[in-house]
């Protein structure tokens, strides 16, 4: 086994050894049976420029458990992980997040370098300005960035979030940081009096979500038995050197999609998006009264149908969802050691956290048992299985259909003839639709 997998492996069991993180194993992925909040945590810390946002009640091992990863996988010390990270209020300052004008720049000349505005040395008759200098903050600085209890951020301070992990980049007084290949983690409580709701927008940048629970009755006996404080106990935790650490993407991009998930990816956006009624199927293009929740699809031949997904969610998949499904299934199927045909079962495992907190389900479908307008998870994962299983069962012949006009051993209108013959969706709006343009 390579040397940064068996690390994450020893970490793992530490955690538990150690009683730091106890959680239920609730994440099933083929044969094996893991804990979601901390294999999903693990996924993230080996990936690059993709979020994960730990969601749940207060004393769900969220904070703790991202900032222990961060001492092992950065090799620091729990205290400077934690010191590290913003935590959002409403008066919290983009200048204590990002960082501010450095004020020596006109008070203390003698104190910046030379050739700094201000300095002794700097040409007083250059022709341009020099540019301000920033005191970037530690946070914005580091390659491991943690956003605690996001959702106490206002609209306008979230929107600092929506563009740093748009562009990889955060600007402050026209200056610019470049933040590099980063890993990002958030965390959030339940709606309090002091919560704001999340932009859509900010949650389809959100790569991955996954609940975090109180400690239940085994946990909590095993938490017992913890004597020393957390910051002690972590100092016995494996460490990643810095190469390690950035070993770990090209690891994940060095593992190879079956093409039975590459197929169910794309059609699992596409069972989630069609919408006939829609402009260019794309059913984020629907405006607030014309969704599938306020009876757009009742006429449709589909509506109603519990085999297809695309009326029973309001908005579509974005392309970033496609992006992300990939990149997780490739993270977690290395950690847990799935790869080749066994990915398909880590696809089934992952795709709902990729999901869930993305999409808007149909009001009149999870508020009836067995969701009771509660269970939105169980929701999402109930459609992807159904998707998956439509995919690799039902829609295989269709699928060969579609394959051998692409590949040209049979005419397109041949294949549209036999299409036409499937009582399905992505064949009606999809296939059909792409075989009549190489006509």
């Amino acid at each position: 086994m390579n040397a940064p997998l068996r690390k994450i492996e020893d970490l793992a069991s530490a955690l538990q050894e150690l009683r730091l993180h106890v959680g239920a194993a609730d994440l099933r992925v083929g044969d094996r049976k893991v804990n979601s909040q901390l294999y999903i945590s693990l996924a993230n810390s080996c990936l690059r420029n993709r979020a994960a946002l730990l969601y749940g009640g207060m004393g769900a091992n969220k904070t703790t458990l991202v900032n222990l990863l961060g001492s092992a996988f950065t090799g620091l010390s729990f205290d400077e992980v934690e010191n590290l990270m913003v935590t959002g209020h409403p008066e919290q300052t983009e200048e204590k997040i990002v960082g501010f004008i450095d004020p020596r720049q006109w008070s203390c000349p003698s104190d910046l370098p030379p050739g700094r505005p201000g300095s002794s040395s700097s040409s007083s008759s250059s022709s341009s300005p020099a540019p301000l200098q920033i005191l970037w903050t530690p946070w914005a600085r580091s390659r491991w960035k943690v956003i605690n209890e996001i959702n106490r951020f206002p609209s306008g301070k979230q929107n600092l979030f929506l563009e740093l992990l748009a562009k990889r980049k955060v600007g402050y007084a026209g200056e610019t940081l470049v933040l590099g290949d980063t890993c990002y983690f958030a965390t959030m409580n339940p709606d309090f009096s002091s919560t704001y709701p999340l932009d859509e927008a900010l949650l389809d940048r959100i790569s991955i979500a996954v609940p975090a629970v109180q400690p239940d009755f085994l946990a909590g006996l095993a938490l017992a038995e913890r004597e020393e404080e957390v910051s002690i106990l972590a100092s016995s935790l494996p460490r990643f050197s810095a190469e390690e650490f950035d070993a770990l993407p090209r690891l994940v991009a060095s593992v190879p999609l079956d093409s039975r998930v590459e197929l169910s990816i794309i059609s699992l956006l596409r069972d989630f998006t069609l919408c006939e009624r829609a402009p260019a199927f794309d059913k984020t293009q629907l405006s607030g009264g014309s969704k599938p929740s306020r009876g757009l699809c009742a006429g449709c031949h589909y509506f109603n149908n519990p085999e297809v997904c695309c009326w029973q969610i309001d908005e579509g998949l974005s392309d970033r969802v496609r992006q992300d499904l990939r990149s997780y299934t490739r993270a977690v199927a290395l950690l847990l050691g799935q790869e080749g045909e066994g990915m398909i079962e880590v696809l089934r495992a992952i795709a709902p956290y990729v999901i869930w907190h993305r999409a808007s389900p149909n009001r009149t479908v999870l508020d009836r048992p067995p969701y009771y307008g509660a269970r939105r998870l169980q929701f999402v994962r109930d459609l992807v299985e159904k998707s998956i299983n439509r995919t690799l069962n039902e829609r295989g012949a269709m699928n060969m259909i579609f394959a051998r006009a692409v590949d040209g051993d049979i005419s397109p209108q041949e294949a549209m003839e036999e299409l036409s013959g499937y009582d399905d969706p992505i064949a009606a709006l999809d296939y059909v639709k792409a075989l009549e343009r190489m006509v």
